[in-house]
């Protein structure tokens, strides 16, 4: 084979390659809807039309998490811009579920709520920061529940407990 970059060649290399597609034309969406809807789950897809504007495809899940991002995104950079009191009593403004934490905590949580938020709007990811919102979220709730209070009791020698069964039966 003296040319080994003739149009063949090149996609049945690519073929067995994982690839992600961002940018489609129309006409390959005509043509393979199943590949580019498969995409468009994974990451936004790109339309690209000659008869009109470019259309973007995605996930609604996708959509929805972008649009609670740019809320969380706001209420941050509210509490940044606003004032009266300290960043933490801001925050808390924006965020009445930070009050169970004690003093310490919600400091922690305060500036580790707001450079995820930064470093996620920088770089375009709102995931980090959204994933971070519902952990210091979800301990603020562990906490109003008073769990973790209770004193451990710590054993001696280690014990050998049997393996769980699975929840679901496979069929």
């Amino acid at each position: 084979m003296p040319y080994l970059l003739y149009s063949e060649y090149i996609l049945n290399y690519t073929a067995g390659m994982s690839k992600a597609i961002y940018e489609v034309q129309s006409s390959e969406l005509s043509r393979n809807p199943l590949k580019v809807f498969s995409a468009a789950e994974l990451n936004p897809v790109t339309v690209t039309r000659r008869d009109g504007e470019d259309l973007l495809i995605m996930a609604k899940a996708r959509a929805e998490d972008s649009s609670d991002f740019m809320v969380h995104a706001s209420r941050v950079m509210s509490a940044l811009a606003d004032e009266q009191g300290t960043i933490v009593e801001r925050m808390m403004k924006q965020y009445p579920w930070i009050h169970p934490l004690d003093d310490h905590w919600r400091a922690v949580c305060v500036d580790d709520l707001i450079k995820t938020t930064i470093s996620s709007v920088s770089m375009n990811a709102p995931d980090a920061a959204m994933r971070k919102l519902l952990s210091w979220r979800e301990t603020a709730y562990a906490t109003s529940m008073g769990w973790g209070e209770e004193p451990k009791e710590w054993l001696e020698k280690p014990v050998r407990v049997k393996r769980p069964r699975r929840l679901i039966e496979k069929p």
